[in-house]
């Protein structure tokens, strides 16, 4: 059997999944603000788009609004106003850390639990990455940025290219000097740039 045979074989031995090459479009969130509150109009839609329960998404934003809301599976009512950009971004940050491979990048995923560990299992590379847990979500102040010397609690999603621990918060990447994959530690801010974060290790929680 000559190279382009076995190419060939082995091409079609791979999942359907990975065969397909068709990029992966966010979905858009639709919301108006209703006197003091905010009405995502399209929640279950955009679930049922990545594949996750509204009540994790619904969860997940009124976490990073640090704020309190009612949902039906289909409208989450949020306390507060917030501009459509503001939901989007914080939806983008769901699907970041929630829904898409950080290996491939594919929206090819499903959540699997270990023990006391979720994992964000990718069917298309094979690639797993452990979770956070969305009831532990550190709440953020709306008006307030981060600065050197605050404290936060955050949970280890990756490693960067350096060996540092790597998390997500809000609209933020915090690289963590000294945390590994899986720990949830709190640590102190020692630089700010923009949107990414630089901190170091106060104590290991888990």
């Amino acid at each position: 059997m000559n190279y382009e045979e076995l190419l060939e074989k082995a091409y079609s031995e791979l999942p359907d999944v990975v065969k397909e090459h068709h990029r992966f479009e966010k979905p858009e969130i639709y919301s108006i603000i209703q006197g003091k509150a905010t009405v995502v109009q399209n929640l279950g839609e955009v679930s049922k788009a990545i594949n996750r329960d509204p009540d994790m998404l619904a969860k997940f934003l009124l976490k990073e609004f640090g704020t309190s809301g009612t949902h039906d599976g289909q409208h989450l009512v949020m306390k507060g106003q917030f501009r459509k950009e503001q939901i989007q971004e914080r939806f983008e940050a769901f699907l970041n850390e929630y829904v898409l491979c950080g290996e491939c990048g594919r929206p090819d995923t499903k959540i699997a639990r270990e023990g006391r560990v979720s994992f964000l299992k990718c069917e298309a590379c094979g690639a797993r990455q452990p979770l956070g847990v969305l009831k532990t979500t550190p709440k953020r102040e709306e008006n307030k940025n981060p600065e050197v010397g605050d404290e936060i609690t955050i949970e280890i999603t990756r490693t960067g290219k350096k060996g540092d621990g790597m998390a997500r918060m809000g609209g933020y990447i915090v690289f963590v000097s000294g945390a590994k994959i899986g720990q949830k530690v709190k640590a102190r801010i020692t630089g700010v740039q923009g949107s990414t974060l630089f901190a170091s290790v106060i104590e290991v929680l888990n």
